[in-house]
């Protein structure tokens, strides 16, 4: 969901920046209100697929990163609920694997609220809270960017988050707040090949990384 809303803010963006006035609208043909549309849907892949990206547009991945975390706090609330329903909650683990640049990330600061020590890699938190369940979930606050995506080769880009988070109780009934400390975690802007219908491009997307203790709150 989160996908397609941030698409749609960029086709609106490229509206925004590049509309004719509304009497060139309204005098419009068909072929050229044609291909209008097809150079707008071009210009919003472009945005994806271009080798390089301005400031504005790395701005507008920062805060889909954030948003990323949130749907991971999200994610894994519903994989954690024994009183869902178990496809439900595997559908989520899979979409929470879509958020990671990696299955083996560690997230040593995030698990350190679980009941069961020493589960810092992502997978292994997954399968704990698909099998076992827990009873609380971690919702992050006060999301910064400490550091913006920076350029590392012609692919990627990283850049770090720090989060505080609170430890909710799944019933809703339970409103103590668990202290946390404060959390850093990586996000990377990558550029990778995806299929669409039949064709194949490199596209530009958010992942999040490794998750630790912020060492220098």
């Amino acid at each position: 969901m989160n996908r397609i809303k941030y698409i749609w803010i960029l086709i609106m963006i490229y509206i925004f920046c590049s509309a004719r006035t509304c009497n060139e609208s309204e005098e419009a043909t068909e072929v050229q209100k044609e291909q209008y549309t097809m150079n707008l849907m071009n210009s919003v892949k472009n945005v994806f697929t271009s080798d390089s990206l301005s400031d504005y547009f790395l701005g507008a991945y920062e805060m889909t990163a954030i948003e990323k975390l949130n749907d991971f706090a999200e994610y894994l609330r519903i994989i954690s609920d024994t009183a869902l329903d178990l496809r439900f909650r595997k559908h989520a683990a899979e979409l929470v694997k879509e958020l990671f640049v990696s299955d083996e990330i560690e997230l040593s600061g995030w698990s350190k609220s679980y009941p069961e020590p020493g589960i810092n890699i992502l997978n292994d938190l997954i399968s704990y809270s698909l099998s076992n369940g827990v009873s609380s979930w971690n919702q992050p606050m006060q999301i910064n960017l400490i550091k913006p995506f920076t350029i590392i080769n012609d692919s990627t880009f990283t850049g770090d988050l720090s989060f505080n988070y609170k430890s909710l109780s799944l019933s809703g009934q339970d409103t103590s707040e668990i202290a946390s400390g404060r959390l850093v975690v990586d996000i990377y802007l990558m550029k990778k090949t995806k299929t669409f219908g039949k064709d194949r491009f490199s596209v530009w997307d958010v992942y999040l990384g490794d998750m630790n203790v912020d060492h220098e709150e």
